[in-house]
């Protein structure tokens, strides 16, 4: 093959890669800026009493939809009904201690994160605590960074009201929950067992220090 064949096919090679690589990023700039205007047009309220209905629908779709493959429809129809109950809700709406942070799209409910003051495990080291008990995203709005925009809403919160530590629980296996809890500084400080219906897995405790 002669030399100016060759050099016609590495500027048509370059070129490409030029075309395609512009192409991708004008994409990926295209993508970050939708997802920047969504988090623009998402809320985050505290939940009320009005709310219970609304909620109750949240926790249930988002709760079943992560763990139904890796349940038994039983453990998970226990578990829900004695968690997720309008009663349940009710009185965890009302109660000083905990707070539901939920994300609101319009009037739709997306997200949200359940938080508990003053509620300690393990070694926490004598710091005023406050746990992040769950959190979790609508599938359809998962990479959105509506989780991100929920922890650090979490952490406003604990500093604004003198909270020394924040911790949680996390399923061992929850690789992805883990990585997106360390990308906070959040490290390893011990383990339980969480049980749901006659499953028992092992939870890791993972805390920040403010």
């Amino acid at each position: 093959m002669s030399l100016s064949v060759l050099l016609n096919i590495n500027i048509l090679t370059d070129s490409t890669f030029k075309i395609r690589f512009n192409f991708v990023f004008k994409l990926l700039k295209l993508k970050n800026t939708f997802v920047s205007y969504l988090n623009f047009m998402i809320k985050i309220k505290t939940g009320t009493i009005e709310d219970v209905n609304s909620l109750r629908d949240l926790c249930i779709e988002t709760f079943y939809k992560k763990w139904k493959s890796t349940n038994t429809e039983e453990d998970m129809q226990c578990y829900m009904n004695e968690f997720f109950s309008n009663e349940k809700l009710k009185t965890e709406l009302q109660d000083p201690e905990i707070s539901y942070l939920i994300s609101q799209s319009s009037e739709k409910f997306i997200a949200y994160t359940k938080i508990k003051r003053n509620s300690f495990e393990g070694d926490l080291g004598n710091l005023k605590p406050i746990e992040i008990q769950r959190m979790y995203v609508l599938e359809s709005y998962i990479g959105q960074r509506i989780g991100e925009s929920l922890m650090k809403e979490v952490i406003e919160i604990a500093k604004k009201e003198q909270f020394e530590v924040v911790w949680l629980g996390v399923w061992e296996k929850n690789y992805e929950a883990i990585k997106f809890y360390k990308r906070f500084g959040f490290d390893f400080y011990g383990s339980h067992d969480f049980v749901l219906g006659a499953d028992i897995t092992t939870d890791l405790l993972m805390k920040k220090v403010l």
